[in-house]
């Protein structure tokens, strides 16, 4: 995987596009009200601070978590404290999201707000060798501090996405046409801003996930747990027809992609023979696509033309490397 500089750098830039893009908006809306370049600023200060402040709100209100108790999941609780204390960081506050398909990710303003928030699906899912792997790699992502870009970054696509969502989703019912015709164009508009938004987190999102993948190999030393865990949770959502609301608005979180798993799971069959080694048990037979699919309708459809995360297959391969002796 390299050195993290790659991922220190994809942060930085991901800060200083979405704080140019961001100001720039600012800029073009206050100057038409007549604001001055000095009240411009401290208006762009003020709210990128409230920015900052309301991110990890608005992903606990879209995906409905419910923080633990110290008496509930105690297995999983030990695991996440050992982990942490392993990787030399604060123990995240562990959050449960009412999905019976499995997934994980992490948010937070800083390493001491961080709330690892998993599916309750995932639980049942995976094996306990295999679920400590994926805790490894969200772990490896507050070691990294990439969570704390990307809560902040992904914002603007996430506001816009649960916009796009609700307005299109309200108005199919609408009996006046003119009136749906007219919201119709606003949902279509913030969709189109998320799509724009959500592509200046992509090469942030892509890296990140590699060198997740890479620190939770290294701390297992396991790569076959990670691969196991990471097969299992694409299968299990390649299987449901319609996702989630929680895993579909904050997709560049999650460790799987939600709206891609039929891609990936047909790319996984075309190269099972590389990852064969990895995942002995992987029943290929049963890696076809599914007649019928459906990824939560026309969004879903739009969603899927592409990708927020490195092809599974890929990261099997990379986790199959960063699992080899480092030849000096």
């Amino acid at each position: 995987m390299g050195s993290s500089a790659g991922l220190g750098a994809n942060m930085l830039v991901t800060i200083i596009l979405s704080f140019l893009i961001g100001f720039a908006i600012i800029y073009a809306i206050m100057a038409y009200f007549g604001l001055n370049l000095y009240e411009i600023l401290i208006a762009t200060i003020i709210i990128f601070l409230f920015v900052w402040y309301i991110s990890p709100k608005l992903i606990i209100f879209s995906t409905k978590i419910r923080y633990i108790s110290k008496e509930e999941y105690p297995q999983l609780q030990e695991m996440v404290n050992e982990l942490a204390k392993g990787s030399k960081i604060p123990v995240p506050k562990i959050a449960m999201a009412p999905v019976r398909e499995p997934n994980t990710f992490v948010f937070g303003r800083t390493r001491l707000g961080a709330t690892l928030v998993i599916h309750e699906g995932l639980i049942s899912a995976l094996s306990l060798p295999e679920l400590r792997a994926v805790i490894a790699h969200e772990i490896g992502h507050i070691k990294h501090r990439d969570f704390e870009v990307m809560t902040m970054t992904a914002f603007v696509p996430t506001l816009f996405y649960i916009i796009a969502q609700g307005i299109l989703w309200a108005n199919f019912f609408d009996e006046n046409e003119h009136n749906r015709s007219y919201m119709v164009f606003f949902g279509i508009l913030a969709f189109v801003i998320h799509l724009v938004a959500e592509s200046i987190v992509l090469p942030l999102s892509f890296s990140r996930e590699a060198y997740a993948d890479g620190y939770a190999v290294n701390v297992t030393k396991k790569p076959r747990d990670l691969a196991s865990g990471m097969y299992k949770i694409l299968y299990a959502n390649f299987k449901t027809q319609n996702g989630s609301k929680a895993a579909t608005s904050e997709r560049v979180f999650y460790i799987i992609d939600y709206f891609n798993v039929d891609r990936d799971m047909a790319e996984l069959k075309n190269h099972y023979e590389d990852v064969k080694g990895l995942i002995p048990d992987m029943d290929i037979k049963s890696v076809v696509k599914g007649k019928g699919q459906s990824r939560n309708g026309t969004i879903g459809t739009l969603n899927s033309l592409f990708s927020t995360h490195p092809q599974t297959y890929k990261r099997m391969i990379w986790i199959s490397k960063e699992s080899q002796p480092k030849t000096k």
